[in-house]
């Protein structure tokens, strides 16, 4: 007799009935991937309404998000432990997710508070519920322990409230180790970027590079331009500061181990009057989705898998950021 078999049996032997929370041992597999603890910007806030619960994946693990009645994010498991029933399917009630399957319902901690063919809570029966803060206009999650951290998600000091910025998003099939070292890389501007931003650029120009575990930030041409730098915060941040009130600025979410979906925003100075910041933000989204494109199109020819794996690849001088990030990477990811 297996061990849910037994459950089952002794809840009925001893009770007459059968009791679902507290009889039988529910085990549920958890794929995750190997990635370094920290806050991980993963949805921009205008994806998650207030009227109904949002299916993600996110850590190779399918999420739902949903608000609760006083607008905060909250993150579950899109999984119900009763019939395995996707939560996202459902519908918010009371300041609850309520499954789609049997209609039991889940408070912001997880717990089940009622089950329509009990008309009761089930003490036992839990969802998963992840630590999530909203800031900047970003849902951010912790990844890779079970307790809530102390400290906030990592942000840029130069991206100051105030700053106008517009955004889009594109989903790369590739691991996120890929997708953050081709903003680390200066050195391939002038070929993968000849006809846009790399028209400039200099492989030749000797960079200000400065190294630290949580950040990784330099100046690819110091001598000519000491004002604009790029820099990347562990584990999913970056920015290029190109000038005083112009920024661009990109969240990496890890979708799985072989896509990535990339927010990019472009933050800058100016007067909200709604048409004028339409027709910028177009202009904005249209130009950066075509810098963006270019390195796609390079990016995916690397392969899908995480940089980390690629034994064979010998880094010049121009990879010390890329080395430094496969480094602690490495030293840190769960």
């Amino acid at each position: 007799m297996s061990e849910v078999e037994i459950l089952v049996h002794e809840g009925l032997k001893a009770t007459g009935m059968l009791d679902y929370a507290s009889a039988i041992t529910i085990k549920l597999l958890r794929p995750s991937m190997k990635l370094p603890p920290g806050w991980y910007a993963i949805l921009s806030s205008d994806e998650l309404t207030p009227y109904k619960p949002l299916g993600v994946e996110r850590f190779g693990q399918a999420l739902v998000l949903w608000r609760d009645e006083s607008g905060a994010p909250v993150v579950m498991r899109d999984l119900c432990p009763h019939r395995s029933a996707k939560l996202s399917l459902g519908k918010l009630k009371d300041n609850r997710v309520q499954c789609p399957f049997h209609g039991f319902e889940f408070d912001t901690t997880g717990s089940c508070r009622y089950v329509p063919e009990t008309e009761k809570p089930a003490e036992n029966l839990c969802v998963d519920v992840f630590p999530v803060q909203e800031v900047h206009n970003l849902i951010w999650v912790w990844y890779g322990s079970s307790d809530k951290p102390s400290s906030d998600p990592p942000w840029f000091a130069e991206l100051e409230e105030g700053l106008l910025y517009c955004q889009f998003t594109d989903l790369w099939p590739c691991h996120i180790t890929r997708c953050i070292e081709n903003q680390l890389d200066y050195a391939h501007l002038p070929f993968v970027h000849a006809s846009t931003i790399g028209r400039f650029a200099s492989i030749s120009a000797k960079p200000e590079v400065e190294l630290a575990d949580e950040r990784i930030k330099f100046r690819p041409n110091a001598e000519k331009n000491k004002v604009a730098f790029i820099e990347y915060r562990f584990p999913n941040i970056w920015q290029n500061y190109i000038k005083d009130g112009f920024m661009i600025f990109l969240a990496f979410a890890p979708v799985n181990e072989t896509s990535t979906n990339l927010y990019l925003r472009t933050y800058y100075r100016g007067v909200a009057v709604p048409i004028l910041k339409d027709l910028v933000d177009w202009f904005f989204n249209i130009t950066n989705g075509i810098i963006l494109g270019q390195d796609r199109s390079v990016v995916l020819s690397q392969g899908s898998a995480s940089s980390l794996e690629a034994s064979e690849e010998r880094l010049f001088l121009s990879d010390i950021p890329i080395r430094h990030f496969r480094k602690r990477w490495q030293e840190t990811q769960s």
